[in-house]
């Protein structure tokens, strides 16, 4: 194979197609035109066998790059050196214009929809830690899901639905427009696939695709909030799956995750209180063990375990408390009596072994805040951090209504219960800033700890905690207005077990 000049025409020449007389460094035609003559081109080809390399397809190698194991380089403006370089049938030639070879660019990302999906969960998490937008604050498994979504369809439509309703909310979407019917009604029919399989019924993505059903309802159905409940099947599906085995952490996870919407239910006497058996308190003992030296989970296990003893509490308690006097059974009074100081107990060893430490650790600390009518405020290092004091507050607010209850039995008038009411709920009512930072829907997660201390509040603060609790739920709909007086002092009734006559 050997270099034939392509043609030693100038250009001038070449796009006139005229014949060039070659008199270098200007030639006739150029100087003629009082044209700048571009002199005789460097350009060849190369003929190989009386044909032409590119009529052959000849593929051009670099020799020394394959021994040398180096790749090759080039550009389409670069003239290189191509001495060493060969054909496949082993000619040589002196010099070639290379034009770099780049791999072409996919047209579409690379990956399954599981795989999307699992990445954008991931990304979600990761992006909305400590924000407004945080689902961990509800559910602890969400970090979960990516391995089981590519086998588990329940799993990938319910996991779907809640990721991008989220999704749309962080976009600025209208309230109206965030809940895609069609999307909902997808996972319900996945769901229901997945419950009518018998190797699919009892699994943990089962249950984990009923909870995300059940959150993306509550989150995001600001319309018809409460009005379509999975609780039910979320707690038939827990007792057929029975208490999780040892070193089941995704099991015991999911029980903290659904307990969320098993508590109304379980304090209503609807579903059994199956959280105080013995065999369900080991497995939540057996997470609580885990995450010792943790992070503080939303909700930790102890504190479902110690609102599991107080749901149960409270239902006992209201049918001695709620009989008329001549009719109270003397033992079941001691018995519940029994219990409530036995949990209060328990609660104030907690409050005294942990509350204390977050504020030396500056995981809280209060600051001026004119807008409070308290004058000041906390600030949390987490949210999981004002969950966690909030709900422990609550929870002390509600055993000190039921001693408060025990003493008016016994026509015993103690003082200090109502200062201690006063004290727990302050720290709610200090938390209402910082939760309020924590929206659109974090917030919500607050509202029951407001409903709760809202009782002890002096004229002038319930303005403000009313207004935070419809400032929370704004986002779901614009125009409503669920919060007010009458409908606080039921939910904080309800928490005492005194239920409304329609139960």
């Amino acid at each position: 194979m050997v270099g034939i000049p392509k043609s030693n025409r100038c250009d001038f020449c070449k796009r006139r197609k005229t014949k060039c007389d070659e008199a270098w460094p200007t030639c006739g035609n150029c100087k003629k035109a009082g044209q700048q003559c571009s002199g005789p081109s460097r350009r060849v080809k190369f003929v190989h066998n009386g044909k032409h390399a590119r009529e052959r397809g000849v593929v051009v190698r670099n020799v020394s790059s394959e021994s040398s194991g180096e790749p090759e380089s080039g550009s389409a403006s670069q003239l290189l050196s191509i001495r060493t370089r060969t054909t496949n049938s082993g000619a040589t030639f002196s010099k070639l214009r290379i034009l770099s070879q780049r791999s072409p660019v996919p047209l579409k990302v690379p990956g399954s929809p599981a795989d999307l999906l699992a990445g954008n969960i991931v990304a979600y998490l990761e992006s909305s830690e400590g924000t407004g937008y945080s689902l961990a604050t509800f559910i602890c498994t969400l970090g979960c899901a990516p391995p089981l979504l590519q086998s588990k369809e329940a799993l990938f439509d319910s996991a779907s639905l809640l990721l991008s309703t989220c999704q749309k909310l962080r976009q600025g979407t209208p309230p109206a427009d965030l809940f895609d019917l069609g999307s909902y009604s997808r996972a319900l029919r996945s769901l229901q696939r997945a419950l009518d399989d018998p190797q699919e019924q009892k699994s943990s993505s089962t249950l984990a695709a009923a909870i995300y059903l059940q959150m993306s309802e509550y989150l995001f159905d600001g319309e018809k909030i409460n009005q379509i409940s999975h609780y039910n099947g979320i707690y038939l599906l827990i007792m057929a799956r029975g208490p999780p085995k040892p070193g089941d952490n995704l099991g015991c996870r999911l029980i903290v995750d659904s307990f969320g919407f098993l508590f109304g239910p379980i304090l209503m006497g609807v579903i059994d209180n199956f959280l105080i058996r013995p065999e369900w308190q080991t497995s939540i003992r057996g997470l609580l063990h885990r995450n010792e030296g943790e992070t503080l989970d939303p909700v930790p296990p102890h504190l479902v375990t110690y609102t599991a003893m107080l749901a149960e509490i409270s239902k006992r308690f209201s049918k001695v408390r709620d009989v008329a006097p001549e009719l109270r059974d003397a033992q079941e009074l001691e018995e519940a009596t029994a219990r409530i100081y036995d949990l209060d107990f328990k609660l104030r060893e907690l409050d005294e072994s942990s509350v204390p430490s977050l504020f030396q650790s500056n995981m809280i600390y209060e600051e001026e805040d004119p807008e409070s009518p308290l004058g000041t405020s906390y600030t949390f290092s987490e949210p999981t951090t004002c969950l966690y004091f909030a709900n422990l507050a609550m929870l002390r607010i509600v055993v000190s209504r039921l001693k408060q209850d025990l003493n008016e039995i016994h026509v015993v008038d103690d003082p200090s219960l109502e200062a201690d009411c006063l004290e727990y709920s302050v720290r709610i009512w200090k938390s209402c800033r910082y939760t309020q930072s924590l929206k659109p829907f974090c917030a919500l997660a607050f509202n029951s700890q407001i409903c709760v201390s809202y009782v002890a509040a002096p004229p002038a603060v319930r303005p403000y905690l009313l207004a935070a609790m419809e400032e929370t739920d704004r986002y779901r709909n614009d125009s409503a207005a669920r919060w007010s007086e009458p409908v606080i002092f039921m939910f904080s009734n309800i928490l005492q077990g005194r239920l409304p006559p329609c139960f």
